[in-house]
């Protein structure tokens, strides 16, 4: 399942957890589209919760969305993810070093809040000190 809340008017939550598909995504990335019209720029909270699937069919509704992908890759300056999963931290920390422009930082379950004060702006510190 994906949730989308917004955070503040530059920043938006997507939660994710247990099994999504086409069906999931396909309306996600019209709330996304909907979502870019009104950011200009956009910082992106990404919250996967205990393991999660993912059909393969969810691929084919992003290359569908493709010129909406690109899109949101260009407006977005910063994305943190929190994840339970280990291996959902090493594929992101893999995804922000591919896309040039965009400031990623991955978080364990444990460093959520910071996660979030440093995705609101409200530290400039990444990860806290000793993490």
């Amino acid at each position: 399942m994906l949730t989308i809340t917004p955070l503040s008017a530059r920043a938006i939550e997507v939660t994710a957890s247990g099994h999504f598909t086409a069906a999931d995504m396909a309306p996600a990335l019209n709330r996304l589209s909907a979502i870019l019209d009104d950011m200009p720029r956009l910082d992106i909270l990404a919250d996967v919760q205990g393991q999660v699937s993912i059909s393969p069919s969810v691929v084919v509704e992003e290359l569908r969305h493709l010129p909406l992908v690109f899109r949101m890759i260009r407006q977005i300056e910063r994305v943190a993810i929190v994840a339970d999963a280990a291996w959902i931290r090493v594929v992101s920390r893999i995804e922000g070093a591919l896309i040039p422009g965009v400031h990623y930082e991955v978080y364990a379950r444990h460093e959520a809040a910071h996660a979030r004060e440093w995705l609101l702006r409200h530290t400039d510190i990444p990860h806290p000190p000793g993490a």
